[in-house]
């Protein structure tokens, strides 16, 4: 998987140093400050790559090499990285245990944490990252999605990662969400036939793809997305407090820099195009 990693080192090298020199911030800190950023201790490519507690060395995933690009542009900030299950990351996030996390926007999640508003609503110039979401089937199912609504089937069981956000399929007299502990068993349900489909990132930072390990499975990435998510980074209300202006600092940051050019290098590594997939639909 890693056959293409010479040339992604010296693509994100390049684009880091690019980035550096065009972005630096003017904030002036009195002391460091080290970030304490949580994430999820299971894979999302090509957001985060690995599992379990260790962070990889090389190649830890796009939205950490984004997190440094943004951290290194105002002098004095360290960023200390942590993995956990999401549901332990956004708990640690409300106790403050933890600074910052991506996540989409949720209204019952402001409780918790703050997002970069704009007149009441999270400002999507400042967001961390986009993607779409599509469903997922195995290819001998009768049931079909056409852009607005299943059909074919009354009662659709999705299987989703353990406090994933629940998904408006519209179709269906009954949805029912599936909760696992990984994506991994999502797949494995849906081969056994336990579930009629799971949910796949098919489009990123504009980029429309498909998962290397849907495509070598078989399956059906059903055409077009069902969701689109926008991610924010998302601060605790005790670092906030602490700290007002680094926050408003690293949400400029991510004004200025999306690191696209970063999430489209880290695709090549475990996604395809989707031009070139006979399995999408």
């Amino acid at each position: 998987m890693l056959r293409n990693s010479s040339v992604l080192t010296f693509v994100l090298t390049m684009l880091i140093a690019g980035n550096l020199q065009a972005a630096q911030s003017a904030i002036a800190l009195d002391k460091p400050v080290a970030l304490r950023f949580c994430y999820e201790d299971k894979p999302l490519e090509p957001y985060y790559r690995g599992s379990g507690a260790q962070v990889p060395k090389d190649f830890p995933g796009a939205t950490i090499e984004h997190l440094h690009q943004l951290t290194a542009a105002i002098p004095g900030v360290t960023l200390q990285l942590e993995r956990r299950p999401w549901k332990r990351c956004l708990s640690k996030l409300q106790t403050g245990e933890t600074d910052a996390l991506v996540a989409s926007y949720r209204p019952e999640r402001e409780q918790i944490g703050n997002y970069p508003m704009l007149d009441g609503k999270p400002d999507p110039s400042r967001a961390f990252s986009e993607h779409h979401t599509c469903l997922v089937k195995k290819a001998d199912s009768t049931w079909t999605w056409d852009g607005e609504r299943v059909r074919g089937i009354d009662s659709l069981v999705v299987a989703r990662p353990l406090g994933y956000a629940p998904l408006i399929v519209p179709g269906p007299q009954q949805v029912s969400m599936h909760y696992t502990l990984s994506g991994t068993m999502d797949l494995d349900l849906l081969q056994a036939g336990r579930i009629h489909a799971v949910t796949t990132l098919c489009k990123i930072a504009g980029q429309a793809v498909v998962s290397s390990v849907i495509s070598d499975l078989g399956l059906q990435v059903l055409q077009p997305p069902l969701h689109s998510n926008t991610g924010y980074l998302v601060f605790s209300k005790q670092f906030s407090a602490r700290h007002p202006q680094l926050t408003a600092a690293l949400w400029h940051q991510l004004h200025l820099n999306k690191a696209i050019p970063v999430y489209h290098a880290y695709l090549k590594l475990h996604f395809l195009q989707p031009s070139a997939e006979k399995n999408t639909q």
